[in-house]
């Protein structure tokens, strides 16, 4: 049986599962999700980049959970960005959703989005292209 993505949020953060918005957050976060790849857990992974989504607007002064948000962009332009290694430095974080596609190097910075990237690196072959 799989879980579905609106099944996540009720269990993981029941207080943002009324969001008027949330049918249109979970198709927004499924952009960039492949079904086929996460298999049975890909309703579990749409719904935890729902809830890091919500956990970041809220940080940022939002309020989620009422469909209200402060409107300003989830994250701040790329200011510098370094091969080895992989560094990469956004410019400031807004908060609310502006269109932008989430980033990688943010899901970091919640439990729910390091809980999503657990998922995806033991479901996803990352290739190597440098050698040490």
């Amino acid at each position: 049986m799989s879980i579905t993505a609106l099944q996540t949020i009720q269990l993981r953060a029941p207080q943002w599962a009324s969001d008027p918005r949330i049918n249109d957050l979970i198709a927004y976060a499924a952009t960039g999700l492949s079904a086929s790849v996460l298999g049975v857990r890909y309703g579990i992974a749409v719904g935890l980049k729902v809830c890091h989504i919500l956990a970041v607007e809220q940080a940022n002064g939002g309020n989620p959970g009422t469909g209200t948000s402060s409107g300003s962009g989830t994250a701040g332009a790329l200011t510098s960005e370094s091969e080895g290694g992989l560094s990469r430095s956004y410019g400031a974080a807004g908060s609310g959703m502006s269109g932008k596609m989430l980033a990688v190097t943010d899901l970091d910075s919640t439990a729910f989005g390091t809980e999503l990237l657990t998922i995806l690196q033991s479901s996803t072959l990352f290739p190597r292209t440098r050698r040490m």
